[in-house]
Order: structure tokens, then C-alpha cells, then sequence
């Protein structure tokens, strides 16, 4: 396992919101994500990034979509976040290594529980490609 820290600067991403939804691998691959990956890609997106967000009034929720600069980029209905210029960790898979989703998530348990990271639990960031490849930022405290 390897990653690497790095400081990344304001992004937005733009598309479906999936409230109650938190991070981690077994939401990722849950029925409800996926088919809402599909919709994404069906508009011809090949770059699927997903932003983790938590209020602290109602919890985690997913917006799953594209990066867009500003909600001039917005496809009519969708919702925009923006992903704060920070410190994450990011760790990186691969297709051909088993499910590289489930891998990059399982990196960053790993990464946590041994102390090499302290997460900000404020905002992850996932962006699957549509070859498998997938890159997962872990925002740092």
C-alpha cells in the first residue's frame, strides 16, 4: 500500500445527490450507487467522481457526477458542491488488481488504523474511470 499526500485546490463537482449516503467501499458498490454511476456515464461522462460531504445537521450524503468549474457547467437539475482546497491522501488502483474500488477504500482503513493518516471525516473524493481505474482522496485533518 502506498499513497501520497498532496494539497489539492477547489473543485467543484457537479450531478445526482445521493442523501444518507456515507463513504466507504460497501456503499460504493451498493445497488443504488452503481445505477446511479450508470446515469452519469450514460450522458457520456467517462470520469465518474463521487464527493462525500457530512452536515452536521443531517449527516453524509454523495454527489455523484463530473468536476464542473461553476454551475454555468451544470447539466439543468443538478446539484454542485465544492470540494475545499486542502491536504488528502490519495491512494490509487489500478483495473487489474481485483475490485479497485474495494481496494482504495480498504487502503485508507488500513493507512488510518495504523496511524500513517488522521482523517478530516469532511470530505472524501472517489473518481472512477470507466476502464476500472479508480482514485480515492481521503481528506486530512
Amino acid at each position: 500500500m502506498s499513497f501520497e499526500v498532496l494539497k489539492v485546490h477547489s473543485f467543484g463537482v457537479g450531478g445526482l445527490v445521493l442523501p444518507g449516503v456515507s463513504p466507504g467501499a460497501t456503499v460504493q458498490r451498493s445497488e443504488l450507487m452503481v445505477f446511479t454511476e450508470d446515469r452519469i456515464r450514460a450522458r457520456g461522462i467517462d470520469e465518474v467522481v463521487v464527493a462525500y460531504v457530512c452536515n452536521a445537521e443531517v449527516g453524509w450524503s454523495a454527489v455523484v457526477g463530473y468536476r464542473c468549474n461553476g454551475v454555468e457547467d451544470l447539466a439543468i437539475g443538478d446539484s454542485m458542491v465544492i470540494v475545499p482546497t486542502a491536504y488528502f491522501a490519495q491512494f490509487t488502483n489500478g483495473a487489474a488488481a481485483g475490485d479497485p474500488v474495494e481496494d482504495v477504500w480498504e487502503q485508507a482503513e488500513i493507512a488510518e488504523k495504523e496511524g500513517r493518516i488522521e482523517r478530516a471525516y469532511g470530505g472524501d473524493v472517489a473518481t472512477i474511470r470507466s476502464n476500472g481505474e479508480t482514485d480515492l482522496l481521503i481528506r486530512l485533518v
